[in-house]
């Protein structure tokens, strides 16, 4: 990928995420379609100009619509979205194929617009969701998928931008950037809170004062983070796909959360896993033991910042999330943790 600074950014984040209710799933996520959403009038526009109207839809998220197409590819077709969001999520998408993973990852093959709706044409990427076969798996090909899961995005962080910013890697609205890494995530974290503040006032004991404390603890703590790594920063078993081998077959979305940064970011979404069904604590541990063995024991005190920094950051989904946002809540509100953190300031 070229080493520049992204232009002005035109895609807007808190857009077109209606779809998602329930427990902790990935915002941008395309989760298999169990049930049968409405189409809107002009996605179905679209797959009639595309002559695929009679194709299934394979998934529904943030972003919009996944159709079966032709030859192994999928159509997706985006509520909100504009070229030059597109244009560079392609070339992201690109760079990161090249690189030859292990596994597949997204890939926009074509960009096109029908009606004035934009879309894109991909390869189908192929295996089951982590989240689906984990429920089913023996307890040996349990810790087989987490490994595998915790390996992947281990490989996806040997990808670094030594020549961007830090923070956004695609053209979104806000286009989040700076010179180091802690203060990008200040900058994300007053603009989070911002979208949500009538809300998380409500919600949150003294939210002044822990944004206060969060953002004085990431100057202090995060100010030496030399790599600009690739970092997901939606990781969790819903954005995976792994074969019959147990192995991670296909990492997905990787888009408008990716950033340049501090892959222990990703480390610390080992949380997502609390209260998620049919994880137990010695499944977290494990995780958690990987992630110690790779980072030191150190890599816990991180942990401890980026949860309440994702607490922040997810926060907008208040309203298509209730129990996910409940759960974010119950760790803002967490006397013990913010106990921690006001002695990493010591």
């Amino acid at each position: 990928m070229p080493a520049r600074r992204a232009p002005p950014c035109r895609v807007d984040l808190r857009s077109g995420l209606r779809d998602f209710t329930g427990t902790r799933r990935s915002v941008a996520a395309y989760t298999p379609s169990m049930s049968a959403p409405i189409i809107p009038a002009n996605v179905r526009a679209v797959l009639r100009e595309l002559g695929c109207d009679d194709e299934p839809l394979l998934g529904h998220g943030g972003e919009g619509y996944v159709f079966a197409y032709r030859d192994d590819t999928v159509v997706k077709v985006y509520r909100d979205a504009d070229a030059a969001y597109l244009r560079s999520l392609r070339q992201l998408q690109s760079h990161v194929t090249e690189q030859r993973l292990p596994f597949a990852t997204p890939q926009i093959l074509e960009i096109g617009t029908a009606l004035g709706t934009h879309y894109t044409i991909e390869p189908r990427l192929t295996g089951m969701l982590m989240e689906k076969r984990f429920q089913a798996a023996t307890a040996d090909e349990k810790y087989a998928l987490l490994r595998s899961y915790h390996d992947a995005i281990t490989a996806l962080h040997g990808i670094e931008f030594p020549g961007r910013p830090y923070g956004s890697l695609v053209e979104i609205e806000p286009c989040i950037t700076d010179v180091t890494w802690q203060g990008f995530l200040v900058k994300t974290l007053d603009y989070k809170v911002g979208l949500s503040r009538e809300r998380l006032s409500q919600d949150v004991a003294n939210l002044d004062g822990k944004v206060q404390l969060l953002a004085a603890v990431v100057s202090k703590e995060l100010s030496s983070i030399g790599r600009r790594s690739l970092v997901h920063a939606d990781y969790f078993v819903n954005q995976v796909l792994v074969n019959e081998a147990n192995k991670v077959s296909a990492v997905m979305d990787i888009s408008n959360h990716a950033v340049a940064g501090d892959p222990r970011l990703d480390a610390a979404g080992t949380f997502f896993f609390e209260g998620t069904n049919g994880y137990a604590q010695e499944h977290i541990d494990f995780l958690l033991d990987l992630t110690v063995r790779d980072h030191g024991a150190a890599i816990l005190r991180t942990n401890d910042i980026y949860r309440m920094y994702y607490c922040f950051y997810f926060s907008f989904v208040h309203d298509f999330m209730p129990d996910w946002y409940r759960t974010l809540i119950g760790n803002l509100n967490d006397h013990d943790i913010w106990e921690r953190l006001r002695g990493y300031l010591s």
